[in-house]
């Protein structure tokens, strides 16, 4: 997990992550910043934005691992991932980095979605993972 990962306070009434009995449950998490920007937005002279699909999903995958290691658990013990995108032209580079931080082991499944609560988001994750707690057969 990077030192740079922030709590970052959600724009609603909702934790990062809640626990059910060995499974954890992580909220959906964007590459919004604590300042209310988004990481992985360039902003064009002319007035355009360009989308770093890939940034924005390393950013993503650290604040997911952040709020797994608050709850005790890590990356590896995830058996679920869902990722929303709102350009499926982004999966492969969405895809690469995936591939870069999870065992391959969680079923995942990846939608389009039209749009998320920013129009500068175009990456978002929700995961479970297993992580048996203290003292219950770990």
């Amino acid at each position: 997990m990077s030192a740079a990962v922030q709590r970052i306070a959600p724009l609603g009434r909702y934790p990062a992550y809640c626990r059910a009995g060995d499974f954890i449950h992580v909220s959906g998490m964007s590459a919004r910043q604590a300042d209310g920007s988004i990481a992985g937005v360039r902003h064009l002279p002319q007035g355009g934005v360009v989308f770093d699909a890939a940034h924005q999903t390393r950013v993503v995958i650290a604040k997911v691992e952040a709020a797994l290691a608050q709850a005790g658990a890590r990356l590896s013990d995830c058996v679920a991932v869902t990722a929303y995108l709102t350009d499926m032209a982004d999966f492969q580079a969405y895809n690469a980095i995936y591939a870069e931080h999870f065992n391959g082991r969680a079923a995942r499944t990846t939608v389009a979605v039209h749009q998320l609560p920013h129009p500068h988001m175009v990456v978002e994750l929700t995961v479970v993972a297993y992580k048996p707690q203290a003292g219950e057969g770990a």
